[in-house]
């Protein structure tokens, strides 16, 4: 009793802490709108209202002033180190007196009965993990053969319409009955013909999903998978902002909080979960029905891969050193049986987060709108999250200069643009204008294109090479416990409000989780990391962001021709290298010669989640190679 006592001095800092974090980090928007227009939190604000300009003073841009006492220094290499030392000693802190802070409201913030205990934890025992295929190839069998099967559904719950749901990614507790085009899972199950083992991918339109509730859904399908020998079930999402809330963390999140901190410790009722299981229970019904379905779908084919830098006119990075993979990456699956559909496997890494900004109606963002030109053209299309970090899209060359367009608009014309684009990457320009006519010119060209600002998406294009991926396909999965170090994200695992699976170590104060890597081979053509977060570009790609890290960029340790599927079996938020880790505070920009504010790691496992995450990758790949 003297500890719920206590509570009660804690409990609204607590709430002040976790309502408007999420489990997300928020973009900065090319065109913010005030405070009052839309239910956004104060960080949503100044980070957008700084990107675009806005008259708004926030912490990068008083620091940046700082770099205007060093214009006299005669070496600019000096004048960059001590400015990047000074980020470095500002990040410290920050995070030391945030983690100080939710320590302390730890102390007074009782635990619930969610929270498990380390030491009688044995992962071993931890159900419904997939190890993927106990045997590696290095060239394709003898007799190998691609088939691949899709198939999708809709999620929204049965009683969508006429009972309100949460939104998940954008303010706190927006609820609707709207939806500007629906939620959906869809799913490709994917083999090479040797019989080593069928694989599912199944892509939920959400904001993410706890490693704990990805188990559930394989629980579904447990007695399917061991009679069709499918040996890796992995659920991802396209980490859309305005979908339902799958996460627990904006739906009723305040009296969810007082009732798991106080009744529910008294005994006088049950934890509450913001995760909504209404939901929940269709996404599994769906995903689980969706992974049946296409594995009947399953046809011989062929599967290419060709890919196109798009990152200067559709994606941006939004933190220092702005090290990103900005290619649109295109595996097409074509039937030998031309009658049947063939199906598009898109990949690149962007934050789906426009639409909900400013419109309290759920939206899958710009994925159905590519969706839409690619099943005009013919095809089944499944997008997967790319090596997100902290990357967003803009939307200038989609926008063409039309005006008084609302975020949803925009976000349609960016999604058909990029259909356009994926469809056109091997085209010539002459192709891709027939194309652009012949699929019903969605960006409105014969309407817009004689006006001044309006350019066309294939204006001087130059068509990529389509390359043949080779039927071998290798995949494997390890599970681990990795620690929760931010305190912040254990005053969430300890209310009790999300469906992630904690542990307590009582000897030395300590929270962790579970979490799951991946490694896949597709021929020699492209290397996967199955990664469970959020991953900065520089983890991938390499350079000055790198620096002080314990282990090389993947592309040096594994080649140029791997890639980063993120959100992949969980969501734990950033990944950002432990040398420029911070909560909230800021990266040096050499290029911009200023600061930028970084405060998306408020929303990660902690300072160590990088190493850990890249070590367990590697070990995971020297387990198998």
């Amino acid at each position: 009793m003297k500890k719920i006592l206590l509570s009660v001095l804690s409990v609204v800092l607590c709430l002040c802490l976790v309502v408007p974090i999420g489990v997300t980090a928020f973009a900065k928007n090319e065109e913010a709108p005030t405070a009052t227009e839309t239910n956004i939190t104060l960080e949503e604000y100044l980070a957008d209202a700084e990107a675009n300009g806005n008259k708004v003073q926030v912490v990068g841009d008083t620091l940046g002033k700082l770099g205007d006492a060093f214009e006299s220094l005669s070496s600019t290499s000096f004048k960059t180190v001590f400015m990047k030392a000074l980020a470095k000693a500002i990040n410290v802190l920050s995070n030391t007196l945030i983690n100080i802070i939710g320590k302390a409201l730890g102390l007074v913030i009782p635990k619930t009965s969610v929270i498990n205990d380390y030491a009688g934890f044995n992962l071993d025992d931890y159900g419904n993990f997939y190890s993927g295929m106990s045997e590696f190839l290095d060239a394709p069998a003898a007799g190998a053969k691609w088939h691949l099967g899709y198939a999708q559904a809709s999620i929204l719950p049965d009683d969508f319409g006429t009972t309100p749901y949460t939104m998940g990614g954008y303010g706190l507790m927006a609820t609707t009955t709207e939806t500007f085009d629906g939620l959906w899972v869809r799913t490709i199950v994917l083999n090479d013909g040797t019989g080593r083992g069928n694989v599912a991918f199944c892509v939920l339109d959400a904001i993410g999903i706890a490693n704990a509730d990805v188990r559930l859904i394989r629980a579904a399908v447990a007695d399917f998978a061991k009679e069709n020998n499918i040996v890796s079930v992995n659920v991802s999402v396209t980490h859309t902002h305005s979908g339902i809330d799958l996460q627990g963390v904006w739906d009723n999140t305040v009296s969810n909080v007082l009732n798991n901190i106080f009744l529910s410790n008294l005994g006088l009722s049950d934890i509450h979960s913001g995760v909504n299981r209404t939901f929940l229970n269709k996404i599994i019904e769906q995903t689980a029905k969706t992974i049946k379905a296409a594995y009947a779908d399953m046809e011989a084919g062929t599967l290419t891969l060709a890919k196109k830098d798009i990152a200067d006119d559709y994606l941006r990075d939004r933190t220092a050193p702005y090290t990103f993979d900005g290619n649109l990456y295109r595996l097409k699956f074509v039937p030998d049986d031309r009658s049947k559909t063939p199906t598009i496997v898109a990949s690149f890494s962007a934050h789906p987060e426009n639409s909900g900004f400013g419109h309290t109606v759920i939206s899958a963002d710009f994925v159905p709108y590519i969706e839409e030109v690619l099943n005009k053209a013919g095809y089944n299309f499944i997008y997967i999250q790319g090596c997100i970090g902290t990357i967003t899209y803009q939307r200038g060359a989609s926008n063409d200069g039309i005006e008084n367009l609302t975020r949803h608009e925009e976000t349609v014309r960016y999604g058909h643009e990029i259909g356009y684009i994926i469809l056109g990457l091997t085209k010539t320009e002459a192709e891709c204008k027939t194309m652009n006519y012949a699929l019903g010119d969605f960006l409105g060209e014969a309407e817009y294109g004689s006006t001044e600002k309006y350019s066309s998406w294939y204006e001087d294009w130059k068509p990529v090479a389509e390359t043949t991926v080779a039927p071998m396909l290798n995949i494997a999965h390890k599970q681990y416990i990795i620690e929760v170090s931010n305190s912040l994200m254990d005053i969430v695992g300890k209310t009790g409000i999300t469906d992630y699976f904690f542990l307590y170590d009582k000897t030395n104060g300590k929270y962790y989780t579970v979490t799951e890597c991946g490694y896949m081979e597709l021929g020699n053509s492209l290397l996967v990391e199955l990664c469970p977060g959020e991953t900065y570009g520089e983890l991938l790609i390499g350079g000055d962001g790198l620096k002080g890290f314990e282990y090389k960029s993947l592309r040096e340790m594994y080649g140029e021709n791997i890639i980063v599927f993120d959100l992949m079996n969980d969501a734990i938020g950033y990944i950002e290298p432990d040398d420029d880790f911070v909560m909230a505070g800021v990266q040096y920009s050499e290029s911009k010669e200023s600061f930028d504010t970084d405060t998306w790691c408020l929303i990660s496992w902690g300072k160590n989640t990088a190493s850990k995450v890249i070590s367990e990758f590697i070990d995971l790949v020297d387990s198998v190679k």
